[in-house]
């Protein structure tokens, strides 16, 4: 029996145009009526899933920031893990050095940037606040840091270069045709997914987790249930126990309501 249910957000339980869709919204309300709780994982920052969580009345812990940060509902934090300081000016002077512009986003909450890319229009859809400030490259945002992001595609060079040079050391997790993020390497949706089932006492075969993208296969080895729908990327459906409809056609809520409900 399902207990739990953990969902990314973009691509999953939203449409293609960052909506709720109806049979979704009333998925997960038919779901906390019959006590199973919901939680939304996903790489958005804490103020950009604070309206879900809000509009949805969420009372479990939620994780953000690809499993970096979690809070509870109040939206408060409850745990962060930090890119290593070290580590953090590393990865920003290298995007730097090949002529790209990183973003950093603190585990408090903002994303900041130094000079605008166009491609950072990708981010600013899906709810997310960019703020400009001079210099990104201090000591104040080594230390509070919980995630480096630069919107390249997966065909870009960068993208290899980031992974050759830092996987060893660092999470680097692609979320979505734009959105690659570098984390500290214990910053994942699985491990945040983990903690929370252990304080919950919710073993794994009574956890179902919803994806379609890389930083949600982390999540899927915590699950009993995996589900994905079909837009998700080959990975992720090749993972699934069971594919679900597209994220448009609210495959999620489908599913709740063919295999849980």
């Amino acid at each position: 029996m399902i207990k739990l249910i953990a969902t990314d957000v973009d691509g999953t339980l939203l449409d293609d145009n960052s909506n709720l869709p109806e049979l979704n919204k009333k998925a997960i309300l038919a779901c906390l009526d019959e006590d199973i709780g919901v939680i939304l994982a996903t790489g958005k920052s804490i103020d950009s899933v604070f309206p879900i969580v809000k509009f949805l009345n969420l009372k479990l812990p939620q994780i953000t920031m690809n499993g970096a940060v979690v809070v509870n509902k109040d939206l408060r934090i409850i745990n962060s893990v930090k890119i290593k300081p070290d580590d953090y000016f590393n990865v920003i002077r290298s995007i730097k050095e090949k002529g790209y512009s990183p973003l950093a986003a603190l585990g408090k909450g903002g994303i900041f940037y130094e000079k605008y890319h166009p491609d950072m229009k990708y981010i600013e859809r899906i709810g997310e606040k960019l703020i400009k400030i001079d210099s990104i490259e201090t000591a104040y945002f080594s230390k509070n840091s919980v995630d480096i992001n630069v919107p390249i595609k997966e065909d870009n060079p960068l993208d290899f270069y980031l992974r050759k040079k830092f996987s060893n050391k660092l999470e680097i997790v692609r979320a979505g045709k734009y959105f690659f993020d570098i984390l500290n390497l214990n910053a994942t949706k699985g491990n945040a997914l983990c903690s929370i089932a252990k304080i919950l006492n919710i073993k794994r075969d009574e956890i179902a987790a919803f994806g379609d993208s890389y930083n949600d296969l982390s999540m899927f080895k915590e699950a009993g249930l995996k589900i994905a729908v079909k837009n998700s990327n080959s990975k992720v459906l090749e993972a699934a126990n069971l594919i679900t409809d597209e994220n448009y056609k609210s495959g999620f809520g489908k599913a709740i309501y063919g295999h849980i409900l």
